[in-house]
């Protein structure tokens, strides 16, 4: 992403090239002005009664380094504390300036980050969850950095507060590039494998508010990153492995949610843009079913991610691809798993299986367009279509934040197969909602201009399509 011309490349300039002995920039001289002001959310203006009432700059930061024109008085906290952190060293004692504070902060705010699932769990382990988030912010100063911009992006997005996308753009790329010199340094093998996820984990991130087509290419530049540390995490292979494929199982049933997310744009991408996946994937070892925090965060039932990969692998043609007709049998043949998870309400044991058939009805569509080159106008494919419209109206927005379920492919796959002008207008009206698609893997609208190419062009007046005419719009339209 580009950074924009408001003015937050040139101040942020002096950050640039201060890479050396650890450190970002020059120490902060008020520490105390970061240890006392600790902020309810990043989101929040920083009061200038804050600052001015302790007799130093409105950043707390050496001015002999030309810093000054980097922030103005007007700067978010979000901005001021990623900046403290920016000028801190890499690597460090657990006792920094923000850490008396911030460990407490960020486990609230990723208990605030759990309320914004649209299902919740019961059987899920919030504590060890914790644990992990704890470990990680000990590490290093660097780590907690990272964090602290992941913490602010995220809360912009819930807000759906696009005011900070510019000062979020600069520090995804700033981020970026800090983490990519520290994987060229050359570090000690734990710290290495760090780096590296946090690589994936900012990359993919980026991933979802760019173009859709950068974000494939985005894609396309971290696989290396991720084979490298699948490679160097022996946990993630079981006994006998294939290693010139990627056992998806056992990532998904991991914690580890930087593969997992990985693996599940991979599989949307790939759908989307029809084009192969980025590794090839191992889909015949099974897992034991659990309660991960990928699942849910982004409403991705495991069977059906793994489905999705199949499907992809056999419209390719590979030569490992397994044969469609077994995948047609087990989405005809699926059953929902009665008390597999048991969830904080009602109403979310209802949703989930909404969710999971909503993804069943989806990938049978893919599959005979995609894969069988059937025409869209086949009664099997419309009844899927009608029924995925039917059943994704049954998944309401919840809670304080009105919460929406994540059904980009569910959308997507209704509206290339899609006939008439209400099914049409549901997809459209659905994708260009920011509202309801800020947390979806992908930028929907994107899929917008791909969508109208083709219901205007080969499939006017409802008439029937196939998966060719649909990759002639999205080459046409959103190009890679």
């Amino acid at each position: 992403m580009e950074p924009s011309n408001n003015g937050s490349s040139s101040r942020l300039a002096p950050l640039e090239n201060r890479y050396e002995d650890e450190v970002y920039g020059e120490p902060l001289k008020s520490k105390d002005l970061y240890k006392s002001t600790q902020p309810t959310s990043f989101l929040e203006p920083l009061a200038l009664t804050d600052i001015t009432s302790r007799s130093v700059n409105p950043t707390g930061i050496s001015m002999s380094s030309g810093i000054s024109a980097y922030m103005s008085s007007q700067a978010s906290r979000f901005e001021d504390y990623l900046y403290q952190f920016a000028m801190q060293p890499t690597s460090g004692s657990k006792n920094g300036p923000l850490f008396s504070w911030f460990g407490d902060y960020v486990l609230a705010q990723s208990d605030k980050i759990l309320e914004y699932w649209y299902f919740k769990p019961t059987n899920y382990k919030k504590q060890k969850f914790n644990q992990s988030v704890v470990d990680r912010l000990q590490s290093s100063n660097f780590t907690r950095w990272i964090t602290l911009v992941d913490i602010g992006i995220v809360e912009a997005f819930v807000a759906g507060d696009t005011t900070q996308s510019s000062l979020h753009a600069f520090w995804l790329d700033y981020v970026g590039g800090a983490v990519k010199r520290e994987l060229e340094r050359g570090r000690a093998p734990l710290e290495t494998q760090e780096r590296r996820t946090d690589w994936i984990h900012f990359s993919l991130m980026k991933a979802m508010v760019v173009k859709s087509s950068n974000a494939y290419r985005l894609l396309q530049g971290i696989t290396p990153t991720f084979l490298e540390t699948m490679f160097s995490d022996p946990t993630l292979w079981p006994d006998e492995s294939n290693f010139m494929r990627i056992p998806l199982s056992n990532i998904l049933a991991s914690e580890n949610h930087e593969l997992a997310f990985f693996t599940s744009v991979d599989s949307t991408f790939s759908m989307a843009f029809g084009l192969p996946q980025q590794v090839e994937y191992d889909s015949t070892i099974h897992f034991k079913h659990c309660s991960t925090s990928h699942q849910w965060a982004h409403n991705t039932p495991a069977d059906f991610q793994i489905l999705l990969t199949e499907i992809n692998t056999c419209r390719d043609k590979s030569p490992n691809a397994r044969c469609w007709r077994s995948i047609e049998q087990q989405l005809i043949m699926w059953q929902s798993r009665t008390g597999e998870h048991t969830f904080a309400e009602s109403w979310m044991t209802v949703a989930w299986y909404a969710v999971q058939e909503s993804w069943r009805l989806a990938l049978l569509a893919y599959l005979y367009i995609a894969v069988c080159d059937i025409p869209s106008n086949d009664p099997r494919i419309q009844t899927c279509v009608n029924q995925i419209l039917q059943v994704v109206e049954t998944l309401k927005p919840r809670g304080s934040f009105k919460l929406h379920a994540s059904l980009f492919i569910q959308y997507l796959i209704a509206g290339i197969c899609a006939r008439t002008e209400a099914q049409r207008k549901k997809v459209r009206d659905k994708l260009l909602s920011p509202n309801e698609t800020k947390l979806w893997l992908l930028r929907a609208s994107d899929f917008v201009p791909v969508l109208d190419h083709l219901w205007h062009g080969v499939a006017v007046d409802g008439r029937s399509i196939r998966w060719c005419d649909y990759m002639q719009s999205r080459e046409t339209m959103l190009p890679v």
